[in-house]
């Protein structure tokens, strides 16, 4: 058919009415209500803008009493879940069942939709997925059989933001239409392939954001709105950034659907951009991505845009948001297993109508946008839902009429990601020693691993693969297996150079390095052929008690279960050496437990449950000593960006640590030393002055977050009468008050520039260096003062996470890019670029095996330490660590704990790095005292979402040695 010919009956189609195409009587009222909702008639296409007849299947009007896209409300996903539910039991098309709890207990679901003889035999569709997913088990005949017969699966999720409210309501009319429609384009999608469909992810910020929106709908004209305040229990927006670490239970839930049923695609369904972007990313791309899965992206955006092009919706585009570089997204769990992952971002649902005027950047036509968004629109929820429906219509059409090409793709990858690890250039697995220094981290990084699908075996006997020496009971992960993919984006060096466009997230996340564990990349293929055997269960590593004798020492490894070990025995006394000392022929590091007396038994379950070794001895040995005696904390949050702390809550409830949880206003009140030991304080976000002032105080209405019969889903983390005014000059005068009167505050990021901004800690200066460019990084960190107590356990280096700010001086000495900074920027970030562009950068961090007590312990390669531990080079004016040091308030000089490295093209260990010349010689980690007490300042962030588990000690360390910071002065 030529081409014109083709072109005219598309028209022709498309100007068809609804029911005349589908030849299926239409809900009339739901139809009508669909065009009277509608805000712009641009924004509509012959798939949605009617909706068919049911005898059976209860529309969403039918089960709500309004359509999707009604304006004014929302759907609490209680109730989502409770209309899905009611459509499985209503049709043989679909199935409904739960995948897991939320933190607050709530279900997540998903519903799957296919013809009823499919949905019949789910399980004979999930074991055909399964055999495609695994080259050594599968022959290419049966393959090839396979990709010919058996249905590829594709799954839509939303509600992962909570303040992105369409995708849920959207994915119901969806999921009706799916079951109900007979037209020939939905029978295509219903009879080819799998739909399943999870409406809702974050379930507990979904409930808390529709109790907000009622909420403030009660509200008089002019009053403060009430923000969306917590989302989960953890975290809100950094729960999409949790791919990595899989802490929070949606993404375990997510991760564990995934696993057990393959889909090929996994869609998730954001809000905010105009009006339409289907996901391809800028770039720079993940290098452990398959370049077929690139391929993906673009054929999936291009037929969006197309297809919704041709039929005159304005403002669908692809391209120009996000890179595709960092791992730690949701859909990321379909990307390390060689599926796709892909997002829509469109226009917010409201639920309110509303005007849009994009600026000129947006409506300006180009080769990825060349239909683009109008200079104005009247937009509402009905647009939204059009929009969206349409072109997830789309999708999933294309991927039912090339569902062979999807599943012979899929195939492909798994198997070249199998020989890759057989024939490649390696690596051909990756050891991880069971004995190193940081054994139960290493242990639980095992574990981590497992459940996110890589299988791992054990070694069975010694061997040598090239420089690596395999011992029994080594922790082997092999090459050769489809989900390496996930190995080589986790395991790898990151080169992220400034001259990429801007990143969107983090640039650094080698999985080794931010946990501080040995993880040895093996480049012989003869490993593959070592006895060894498959880990099947969860992992621990080897503990107890060695030798005989009354007393107990436990050495500081940095082993976080070592704080839960403090925590679980909170009434038994324990001591830390304040230097190294022998006993039972072995070594033992400053900050090593010491337990005079204790119920034997109890403890040594204990630490053969948390894979920790005590050595007993008959007596006490004689070194200078103190007692981890356990503080009372309290846990300050900001009212006004809620949740960034909650990385830091997740720490301290995993190991064990109380703490009582309050919110900034509370510092106001005062008496806090009568109350606490030790205040945290985490990142906030914001400046110095912000943290000061909070939520403004507009007028004397008060603003009350709480639990009530209108808002019976707000107020379980925290709740208050008002929760505007920040912190203030009250509550700062109060912490002040706290610190001098011998309290330990912590602080880390944002919280880090307080006391520094009101001169509280004189000598510590904040700098804002114009040409530093180090977003989300892995650097060096240099041990300035082994001697403190917040460094016990830790070697003389570490990799830290650092991302921009606070860059941190004590001594006051400028750096070379202070301010405004000095010289030629781009020479700068240029002169700056070529060190840490090496590819081979693993060189500069290396793990030795063979310290003196047999176990492993990271070893940094590069510039040689000066004496007392400072790194040579430029320094301050003498005094602590390598920097100078003004001094505090009180006289005592703030004490320099970790720092920058001297130079900068030492810094750079995995990420990005440009104008490094400004952290030279800066502080990391600074122990300022004060009075009687010490402020704790992290410029890293030791506690950085769920994957920095190699630096948690550090904070652990301050708490434990809170009231003994002085030692080693």
């Amino acid at each position: 058919m030529h081409y014109w010919r083709k072109s005219a009956l598309a028209v022709a189609m498309l100007a068809l009415p609804a029911a005349a195409q589908a030849q299926q009587a239409i809900d009339a009222e739901y139809t009508a209500k669909i065009k009277e909702h509608l805000q712009d008639p641009r924004i509509t296409t012959e798939l949605v803008d009617h909706l068919p007849a049911s005898a059976t299947v209860p529309t969403p009007l039918k089960f709500h009493g309004r359509i999707v896209g009604t304006p004014g409300e929302l759907t609490y996903a209680k109730d989502i879940h409770r209309y899905f539910e009611a459509l499985a039991k209503a049709s043989p098309r679909a199935k409904y069942w739960t995948i897991g709890k939320t933190e607050e207990g709530r279900d997540m679901v998903v519903l799957a939709i296919a013809d009823s003889a499919t949905i019949a035999n789910l399980d004979k569709y999930k074991g055909d997925i399964a055999a495609l997913t695994d080259p050594r088990k599968t022959t290419e005949a049966e393959a090839k059989r396979l990709i010919g017969t058996t249905k590829p699966m594709y799954w839509l999720t939303s509600g992962i933001h909570s303040p992105e409210t369409g995708g849920p309501e959207m994915l119901q009319e969806l999921a009706y239409r799916l079951i109900v429609q007979e037209s020939p384009y939905i029978q295509a999608i219903r009879n080819n392939i799998i739909t399943f469909i999870t409406p809702v992810i974050e379930v507990d910020g979904r409930e808390k954001h529709v109790d907000t929106y009622y909420y403030n709908k009660t509200l008089p004209a002019g009053a403060a709105r009430l923000p969306l305040m917590y989302w989960g229990k953890y975290v809100a927006h950094d729960n999409n950034r949790d791919g990595m670490g899989q802490f929070l239970s949606l993404t375990k839930n997510v991760n564990d659907f995934y696993l057990a049923w393959k889909p090929q695609v996994m869609h998730d369904l954001h809000e905010s951009v105009t009006y339409l972007y289907s996901s391809t990313g800028t770039g720079p791309y993940n290098d452990a991505i398959d370049p077929i899965t690139v391929t993906e992206w673009w054929t999936f955006a291009q037929e969006d845009v197309r297809e919704m092009t041709k039929r005159g919706v304005p403002g669908v585009w692809t391209y120009g948001f996000y890179d595709g570089w960092t791992p730690n997204y949701m859909f990321f769990v379909a990307h390390t297993k060689n599926a796709i992952g892909r997002f829509y971002e469109v226009q917010s649902y409201g639920p309110d109508n509303y005007e849009v005027r994009p600026p000129a950047t947006t409506t300006s036509r180009e080769w990825f946008r060349p239909n683009p968004p109008l200079s104005y629109i009247k937009w509402g929820p009905r647009n939204n839902t059009n929009i969206q429906q349409s072109a997830v219509l789309i999708s999933l059409k294309h991927f039912a009429d090339n569902k062979a090409n999807y599943l012979e793709n899929y195939w492909i990858k798994n198997k070249r990601a199998m020989e890759k690890g057989k024939t490649g250039a390696g690596p051909y697995a990756w050891v991880i020693p069971a004995a190193q220094r940081r054994k139960a981290d290493a242990a639980d990084a095992v574990n981590e691993l497992r459940k996110q699908g890589l299988e791992i075996h054990v070694a069975a006997a010694a061997y040598k693969a090239g420089n690596v020496s395999v011992q029994p009971g080594d922790w082997v992960v092999r090459g050769d297996q489809p989900f390496r993919t996930l190995a080589d984006m986790y395991f790898s060096i990151q080169n992220y150079t400034p001259q990429n466009p801007r990143p969107y997230d983090d640039t650094g996340w080698t999985f080794q390095f931010m946990r501080n564990v040995a993880v040895l990349p093996v480049m012989e293929q003869s490993i593959l052929t070592v006895a060894m055997n498959p880990v099947i269960d969860k992992v621990r590593a080897a503990g107890g008690i060695d030798g005989t004798g009354a007393v107990l020492l436990v050495d500081h490894t940095t082993d976080n279960n070592l704080m839960k070990f403090r925590t679980a025995f909170a009434t038994t006394k324990m001591h830390a050496a304040e230097a190294s000392f022998e006993a039972a022929g072995r070594t033992f590091r400053a900050g090593a437990f010491i337990i005079p007396a204790g119920d034997r038994a109890k403890i040594e379950a204990s630490l053969k449950e948390l894979g920790i070794t005590a050595q007993a001895v008959a007596t006490v040995p004689t070194v200078k000593m103190h007692e981890l005696d356990l503080p009372r904390i309290g846990y300050a949050h900001a009212w006004q960006r809620t949740q960034d702390e909650g990385w830091v809550r997740a720490a301290l409830d995993t190991y064990g640590v109380p703490y009582n949880y309050f919110g900034d206003i509370e510092l106001r009140k005062g008496n806090l030393r009568a109350k606490y030991d030790v205040i945290i304080y985490p990142h906030v976000g914001g400046s110095a002055q912000s943290h000061i002032a909070g939520i403004i105080k507009n007028g004397d209405t008060p603003l009350p977050y709480k639990k009530s019969p209108k808002t019976p889903n707000l107020g379980a983390n925290d709740s208050a009468e008002d929760i505007r005014g920040g912190l203030g000059i009250e509550g700062l005068t109060e912490l002040y008050k706290f610190v001098q009167a011998g309290g330990t505050l912590i602080v880390e990021g944002s919280t880090s520039t307080i006391f520094p901004a009101y001169n509280l800690t004189n000598g510590v200066t904040i700098e804002s260096p114009s040409q530093l460019f180090a977003r989300g990084t892995i650097l060096r960190g240099v041990v300035a003062d082994r001697k403190s107590p917040i460094a016990y356990g830790f070697d003389a280096q570490l990799p830290v996470y650092f991302n921009q700010d606070p860059v941190m001086n004590v001594g006051g000495s400028a750096g070379v890019f202070a301010g405004v900074g000095s010289g030629s920027g781009a020479a700068a970030m240029m002169q700056n670029t070529t060190p840490n562009a090496n590819p081979l950068r693993l060189s500069t961090w290396s793990w030795n095996m063979s310290d003196s007590t047999g176990t492993p312990m990271p070893v940094a390669a590069g510039r040689p330490a000066a004496a007392g531990g400072a790194p040579a080079g430029r320094g301050g004016t003498g005094g602590a660590g390598a920097f100078g040091g003004a001094a505090s308030i009180d006289g005592t000089r703030p004490r320099v704990i970790m720092q920058f490295p001297a130079n900068a093209a030492d810094m750079l260990l995995s990420g990005t790095l440009a104008g490094g010349e400004a952290l030279q010689n800066r502080a990391q980690l600074i122990d300022a005292p004060l009075g009687k007490g010490h402020v704790v300042m992290f410029a890293i962030r030791p506690f950085w979402r769920w994957q920095t588990q190699g630096t948690y000690f550090l904070g652990f360390n301050a708490i434990l040695n809170w009231n003994d910071l002085d030692a080693g002065r």
